[in-house]
Formats: C-alpha cells, structure tokens, sequence
C-alpha cells in the first residue's frame, strides 16, 4: 500500500486529495505474479480431482451444511457460490488423513522443486484470510479500496470488474492476495446487506471468544482461518431465510413496533407513568428500560412519547411492544384507550424511504421530471426524519444523537444504508438522490 494516505493532499501538487488525483494511476493491469498464483491454483486443483475426490463429499457438508443452492440461488449466484466453495477448498479446508493440512500446504510439500516466486505466493496463500470489508472508495474501471472490518487496515485493491457492480458502503467478505505489490480480490466474494454489518461482527467476535476458551493463546486471524466457513454461512442463512440477521439484545428479531393510544386524562398519565417501575423520565419523554443489572446500566425496552391527545410507545421489537402495551393497559385502566399499532422491518423502512411514494412503472412522467420529484420527496422525508425519534438510535433523534461518539457511528452507519440503496438506485437507472447533504446537516464526515 502506498505511503501516502487516501485522504493526504496529493503528492504531486495538485492541491487534490490522493484519492481524487494520482492513486487512479497507480491500479495497474495484471502482472507476473498474479499470473503464477492463478496457475498454482490450477495445479492443486488438478491435485484435488485426481488424488482427493473422495474426500469432496465431506468438504461440501461442512461448506454447505443442509443448504441447497440451487433451490435460492439463480445462475449467476450459482456460479459464484461455485468459485466461493471451490477458493474455500484449495485455502482453508484441512484434510484429516493428511495431518489437518490444507491443500497448499499439501502440494507444497509434494513438490519440493518450487521456484522462488513459487514458493512465495504459495506461502502468502497458506497465510491469506477471509475478512470482511466495507466499501471505502470506487475508482471507475480502475479498483476499489476496502476497510478491514475485523482486523483493521485499508486496502486500494485492483479490480475492475468489481468497480461495475460495487457501491460506496458495501459490505462482503472476500480474501485478498498480494501480488506484483498490489491487492487483489482472489475470487471468493460473500454480499451482505448493509445494516447487517454490526450483526455479523458480533457474531463471529462471539463466535471467537468462544473459541479462545478453548484455545486461550489463539488469535483472531488464526480463528477466521480456521473457520472460514462462517462467512458462507451468514451469507446462505440469509438466502435461506430471506430476512436480516437483525435481533435485539435479548434475542427477538428487530423490528419497529409501535403502540398508539388516546389519553383520556392527562394529569392521571402523568401520575401513573411515575409510579410504574421501569418507566423513567427523560425530560419531556419517558423510556421504559429494564434495571436489572443496576442503575448505572440497563437495557432500553421502549420509548414512549406525548403529542397532543396521544401517547406512542416506540420498541425495537414486536414482543417487546406488546408487552408494553399490555402493561400500560393494565396499570392506566382508564387513562388510556388503546387505537392501533404499527409495524416495519428495519430493510423495508430504508427502502420505502428511498423509493418514496412514486410508482415507476405507472406514472409516465419523462425520466427528468420523475428525479426532480423524487429529490424533492427525499429531501422533505429526511428533513423530518433528522428530527424523528429513531429505535435504532435508542430513542433519541438523528439531531440529538450525534452530540456523543457512540451515537454519531449509530447515525453514521444509517448514513451508510441510506446512501448505499441510493447508489444501487442509480445503477439500476432508477430515480435516486445525492444524501451528501444530510451528512453535511449532521456535522459527519464521511471518510
């Protein structure tokens, strides 16, 4: 990697930021070693088929468990889970018979007239991991530079292809390979949705420290190593499931739930949230928070807010929601007449919010015309959404959040989705909206 970082003024004077000036120039086109690498790959392939065939049938039940692709994926994301199961084999899968060696260490072994600059990438490749990246930067036709979610770094990774169907903020796990002094993707990629980011983070640092009980000297990239398998794991559940990995933190999927009631006495309401336990005051709102643990910590179960002639109790959760409203009927008997609920999974709200009210395919407005209202309605929507009461942010506005560290990368990781669905909107030539300026009300920088 050079030097000179993404953000540094550009080395050569042009008064621009590297990124934007002369780290264009330095994506260049394959060169030797990638050559060799993808040849050695062939070979321990070749390796596989002939001596280790019958060995795939386990291989595929570890990769795979009881998923079946072919039953989710089209023949697109066959082919690629295809590269994904056969790149997982010849790096990281270990042969019992063979001392738990993976397949590079085993042709290492069988061939003991390796060049130099055989024997090199063949050892980077026994070291190479899978991690998970986010989308920094895309250079056009040139490459992409990716954050190391897991084990931290930045990366300016040439890859053409990948420029055309990658966006700002994505999230995927892939394995990089340095060659001829650049990074490239090696082939395996596995998509996630954007907001499942924190989600899967979690679960494979869990996944770790489970794993470190048992081997307390081992280390995160040794774990990812050994457990490679995982990321095709999340990716596949999601298929499966065809809903996000999104829970709260006792375990129920994540969802906006709401509960609506008329006040029909405001003072005894105000009376009786007070002398309910669990139910505290936060200047004009009340939170519903579960002290278990002490009052110095908590768990937030809902918020819950007054305007005018009517209550709202906001959750992350439909269980959790109905409690509250069972709760709050039963000790405010008369004080409050339940009117409705309200529902939205975490994807559709980002995507309806993106998409607005506007019907592509049935109002017949000239391309033009359809993005001048769609900015508009955007724009209107996220106006009010800065000053929204926002679950994700535990309870608190977009305005309100960001005045401490914690809260401005909740706010910024909705930025993020937010912006990432706009991009895809673009690229699939549909009306779509530049959210720069909702970053720049927020005070954030997006680098």
């Amino acid at each position: 990697m050079s030097k000179v970082g993404r953000n540094d003024p550009c080395p050569c004077g042009s008064g621009k930021k590297y990124k934007k000036c002369c780290l264009v120039a330095t994506f260049e086109t394959v060169g030797r070693e990638e050559s060799i690498q993808k040849r050695l790959v062939e070979s321990i392939l070749r390796l596989i088929r002939k001596n280790y065939k019958d060995i795939l049938g386990d291989a595929h039940s570890v990769f795979w468990n009881d998923f079946d692709p072919e039953e989710h994926l089209d023949s697109e994301g066959l082919d690629q889970a295809d590269i994904n199961f056969w790149e997982w084999v010849v790096f990281d899968y270990t042969v019992d018979d063979e001392g738990d060696k993976t397949f590079v260490e085993l042709y290492m072994a069988q061939n003991k007239k390796l060049s130099l600059d055989e024997h090199k990438i063949l050892t980077m490749m026994k070291n190479s991991i899978i991690s998970l990246y986010e989308v920094q930067e895309v250079i056009p036709e040139k490459g992409i530079i990716l954050k190391d979610l897991l084990l931290g770094g930045e990366y300016d990774v040439r890859e053409k292809m990948a420029t055309r169907a990658t966006k700002k903020w994505d999230i995927f796990a892939t394995r990089l390979i340095h060659v001829d002094g650049k990074y490239i993707i090696s082939g395996c990629v596995y998509p996630y949705l954007v907001m499942e980011k924190e989600t899967i983070i979690a679960n494979i640092n869990r996944e770790y420290q489970d794993y470190n009980r048992e081997y307390p000297d081992s280390t995160l990239d040794e774990f990812l190593k050994l457990n490679s398998e995982l990321c095709n794991f999340y990716w596949y559940n999601l298929l499966q499931n065809m809903s996000p990995m999104l829970h709260t933190s006792t375990g129920e999927p994540f969802a906006f739930a709401g509960a609506i009631f008329d006040i029909l006495d405001h003072d005894a309401l105000i009376t009786g949230l007070h002398q309910i336990e669990g139910i505290e005051q936060q200047d004009s709102a009340f939170i519903w928070v579960d002290r278990e643990g002490g009052q110095d910590s908590g768990t937030v179960l809902g918020w819950l807010s007054i305007r005018d002639n009517q209550l709202t109790l906001r959750c992350n959760s439909e269980k959790r929601c109905e409690a509250g409203k069972v709760m709050l009927l039963e000790r405010l008997s008369g004080v409050l007449l339940h009117t409705g609920n309200t529902l939205e999974k975490p994807f559709e709200v980002i995507e309806s919010s993106s998409r607005g009210n506007i019907k592509h395919s049935d109002n017949n407005l000239p391309p033009e015309v359809e993005q001048e209202l769609y900015q508009k309605f955007i724009r209107q929507h996220y106006e009010k959404w800065l000053n929204d009461f926002v679950p994700a942010l535990d309870g608190m506005t977009p305005l309100h959040a960001v005045r401490t560290e914690e809260g401005k990368e909740k706010v910024k990781d909705l930025l993020k989705s937010i912006e990432n669905i706009e991009e895809r909107n673009k690229q699939m030539g549909k009306p779509h909206c530049d959210m720069t300026w909702l970053w720049e009300r927020l005070g954030i920088d997006k680098e």
